[in-house]
């Protein structure tokens, strides 16, 4: 579970930064950026979704964060882990289309994560019966741009943790195995008298 444990670190240690930050914006005048945020956890999931994680890793470390979501923002409770799991599985079945491999291609994932979660939120609410306001799309628009900003160093920093992780794997699976051979090579009873007879 290290990837899922990294990026439910990141959202833990990012998280606080940018509620830290979203006073600044709305202390802007009324308008796109002033309603707009970039949103970790979003960034976070789509990683797993198409990182180096498994799918049942990576299915509980986008339940983790949307939680972490949900317990942040406080909107609507379970908003975020049900646009987390939704966006975790729409990425992991099109991995396989998506050319994911820098933290440019990353970003623009992220950003059309952004608008995906923002058109999910919006059905979602409706479908229960609590309709949102009006869309102020020019804030859906800088949110993603905000998100695919913090996306491209999230994807470099994970990336880095997962590669420091796997190396600290392989010597203990190198030992593993050395400890394992013995055994292999050890003579089963009773098959030295048969080559005796």
């Amino acid at each position: 579970m290290p990837n899922a444990l990294s990026a439910v670190a990141a959202c833990l240690l990012l998280l606080p930064v940018e509620a830290a930050l979203l006073p600044l914006f709305g202390a802007l005048p009324a308008g796109a950026l002033a309603t707009a945020r970039a949103d970790v956890p979003l960034a976070a999931v789509l990683w797993l979704a198409v990182g180096p994680a498994g799918v049942i890793e990576g299915a509980i470390g986008a339940f983790a964060c949307g939680t972490i979501a949900d317990f942040l923002y406080w909107v609507h409770p379970g908003l975020f882990t049900l646009l987390a799991m939704v966006l975790f599985v729409l990425a992991r079945v099109g991995a396989s289309a998506l050319d994911v491999r820098g933290a440019a291609s990353f970003a623009a994932l992220c950003a059309l994560g952004s608008l995906v979660e923002a058109l999910f939120a919006r059905i979602l609410l409706y479908a229960v019966g609590r309709p949102e306001p009006p869309v102020v799309w020019g804030g859906v628009l800088w949110g993603a741009a905000l998100t695919a900003a913090a996306g491209g160093p999230l994807f470099l920093l994970l990336g880095r943790v997962s590669l420091a992780l796997r190396r600290e794997e392989r010597p203990l699976g190198a030992g593993a195995a050395l400890l394992r051979a013995p055994e292999g090579r050890r003579r089963r009873p009773g098959r030295g008298n048969r080559r005796r007879r």
